[in-house]
C-alpha cells in the first residue's frame, strides 16, 4: 500500500463523472482535496484555472503534480490542519475529492461546516455514504446521518467498485453530492449536535433513558418537551426524524426545560 494508505483512481470514466457534478454549478474557487496522482485533477485544472486550487498532503504527490501542471496552484498541507478563514470567507467555495478512507469524516463536518461552502462532490467508503443518506429506522442512521443532513442536501452520485483504483481497496465506494441546507444558526446547531451525540451515546435504550443518562437533562424534562411535540416516550434515538430531533432541541432549549 502507498504512503500514507492512499488507494488511487484510475478509472477515466468514473473521474468523469465525478467532475460534471460541478456542471451549471456558482462557484468562485474549487479546492480539490487529496489530488493524489491527478485523476482528477487532469479535467479539472485545464477547466477551471485561476479557480482551482488543491490541497495534496504527501510531499511526492504534491512534486509530481507540479512538475506535471505547471502554474498548478497547491498547498502540500494536512487539510485538517490548513487555515482555511482568508481562502473561504466571503467567497463561493466548491470542493471535490477522492477523500482518504481514514479521516472522511472530519474533512466533510469541516467543509460543511464553512459558511461559505457551496458545493461538494466528494468520494467515500460505500459503508460511511450508507450512513450520511440513511433514513431513519434504518440500521445505518445515526448521529452522522442526521448532523450531515442538517447541514446538506445530500444525493448519490455514483457507486464505484473496487476494481476502479489502484491499488484495489477491500470496500467499494460511492460519491455524494452535497450542497448546503442552513437550518440553524451556530449556537442552536452546536445544541443540536450535542444532543444528538447524547442521543445515540445508548443506542439501544429509549430516547428518553439515554438523554437521561448523559447527565444533561432530567428524565422528566425530556419526557414533557417529547410530549409537546407529540413523540411517544418508548421512541428510540433512530426513530425520530431530523425535523423531531429538531423540534425536540428548541423545547429542550427553553429556559427551565432541563429539570
Amino acid at each position: 500500500m502507498p504512503k500514507y494508505s492512499q488507494v488511487f483512481l484510475t478509472d477515466k470514466r468514473v473521474c468523469a463523472e465525478i467532475v460534471s457534478a460541478l456542471n451549471g454549478e456558482e462557484f468562485e474557487r474549487l479546492i480539490e482535496i487529496g489530488p493524489g496522482r491527478g485523476a482528477l485533477t487532469e479535467l479539472l485544472y485545464p477547466k477551471y484555472g485561476p479557480r482551482f486550487r488543491a490541497v495534496e498532503i504527501d510531499p511526492e504527490m504534491a512534486e509530481f503534480l507540479r512538475g506535471k501542471y505547471p502554474g498548478i496552484s497547491l498547498v502540500n498541507r494536512d487539510f485538517l490542519e490548513l487555515d482555511l478563514s482568508g481562502e473561504t470567507r466571503g467567497v463561493k467555495t466548491a470542493f471535490i475529492g477522492n477523500l482518504p478512507y481514514s479521516c472522511s469524516t472530519p474533512i466533510l463536518e469541516r467543509v460543511l461546516g464553512l459558511e461559505d461552502f457551496a458545493l461538494a462532490v466528494f468520494m467515500f467508503q460505500k459503508e460511511v455514504a450508507r450512513k450520511l443518506t440513511a433514513e431513519r429506522g434504518t440500521h445505518d442512521y445515526g448521529y452522522l446521518s442526521i448532523a450531515a443532513q442538517a447541514r446538506a442536501d445530500i444525493a448519490l452520485l455514483a457507486d464505484v467498485g473496487a476494481a476502479s483504483f489502484k491499488p484495489e481497496p477491500e470496500v467499494d465506494s460511492s460519491v455524494l453530492v452535497f450542497r448546503p441546507r442552513k437550518l440553524l444558526a451556530a449556537e442552536l446547531e452546536k445544541k443540536l449536535f450535542s444532543l444528538l451525540k447524547s442521543a445515540f451515546s445508548h443506542r439501544r435504550k429509549t430516547l428518553v433513558n439515554s438523554l437521561a443518562l448523559s447527565g444533561r437533562f432530567s428524565k422528566a424534562a425530556v419526557e414533557d418537551a417529547m410530549s409537546k411535540i407529540g413523540l411517544g416516550l418508548r421512541a428510540r434515538p433512530q426513530e425520530l426524524s431530523l425535523e423531531e430531533y429538531l423540534g425536540l432541541n428548541a423545547e429542550l432549549g427553553k429556559p427551565g426545560d432541563r429539570g
